[in-house]
């Protein structure tokens, strides 16, 4: 074989063995790279599947845990371990409205979403990675040892004489019967270990009287107690539905909230309650909260309050 040939085998020998070290480097490299993707829990429906096999009572008494992500957002999980996530948030997209949360909500995984209504600090619910998302429900959901049940009324608006004052900068009307999706609300009461949980959103002060029945003597009510109801909305609520506890929400959080947003902090209401209506405040001094029937037992009005303590991720 002349020299020139015999190089030519060589080099191309060689260039064989470098691709097959190249390609076997990588596919090391591959193989180290995969193992953190792969140690990720699966998550797919097999939860459902195996909390609706076992089905479930919803008034059976049992621990219910409460974890606050801040605004209207609520994690609650069930005795049988169901979680079902409120109002998720996120900053309005169009750049109408300043910005009014300083993170983007985390991508927790959860069975259900929830939301009460279509405005941007409660309807996110693309950004948790829920199995279920019921947006805006009205009527009956049942799963397991969970209940939910939507209240279909309506978002707060603010009613004047002047009726352009009444509609959006899209010449929309924001009160009722004619008003905009935008200002449809709906009341959510999840029910589970023998708590009855009710989410108000941003509904106006005094719902139909059809609805009535339904948040009569409620146990937990989530209520917004800083600029979508008045202090005597607020008190009017509170003394007509009597609640057994009541969790503020849809305040400012440092940390979280921007001041642009106009939210304000919950400190003043809860203070009030203390002091002029005498009511039992716990203040909390975590995120998460755990209830049981029992803990509510005999209670009129307690008061829970996260004040700036939120769950980040």
């Amino acid at each position: 074989m002349r020299l020139s040939a015999m190089r030519f085998v060589y080099q191309t020998v060689a260039s064989i063995s470098l691709c097959l070290s190249m390609g076997l480097t990588g596919s090391a490299n591959a193989q180290q790279s995969e193992p953190s993707a792969a140690r990720l829990p699966v998550w797919n429906d097999n939860s459902l599947i195996k909390i609706q096999k076992n089905g479930g009572d919803s008034t059976r008494s049992g621990n219910v845990r409460l974890e606050f992500y801040g605004h209207d957002a609520f994690k609650i999980t069930s005795p049988a371990g169901l979680t079902i996530l409120t109002d998720p948030w996120r900053n309005e997209p169009t750049g109408q409205y300043p910005r009014w949360f300083l993170n983007e909500f985390p991508a927790l995984r959860v069975d259900i979403v929830v939301s009460t209504h279509a405005h941007f600090d409660h309807d996110a619910v693309e950004r948790p990675e829920g199995l279920m998302v019921l947006e805006r429900l009205v009527g009956e959901f049942k799963l397991g040892d969970t209940e939910i049940v939507g209240l279909a009324d309506k978002h707060q608006c603010q009613s004047t004489p002047d009726d352009k004052a009444d509609r959006t900068s899209a010449g929309e009307e924001t009160c009722p019967p004619n008003n905009a999706i935008g200002l449809d609300n709906a009341i959510q009461i999840i029910a589970t270990g023998g708590l009855r949980i009710a989410v108000w959103g941003d509904n106006r002060g005094v719902p139909g009287p059809s609805l009535d029945h339904s948040l009569q003597d409620v146990d937990v009510l989530i209520l917004p107690v800083d600029t979508v109801l008045t202090r005597p909305e607020v008190d009017a609520i509170v003394r007509k539905y009597d609640p057994k506890a009541i969790i503020p929400a849809h305040y400012f959080l440092e940390g979280l909230t921007t001041a642009a947003s106009g939210l304000e902090s919950a400190d003043s209401w809860v203070n009030d309650q203390e002091k002029n209506h005498h009511a039992d405040v716990r203040r909390l001094n975590r995120a998460d909260l755990t209830l049981n029937p029992l803990d509510l037992k005999g209670c009129h009005h307690r008061v829970y309050y996260f004040g700036n303590h939120f769950e980040k991720d």
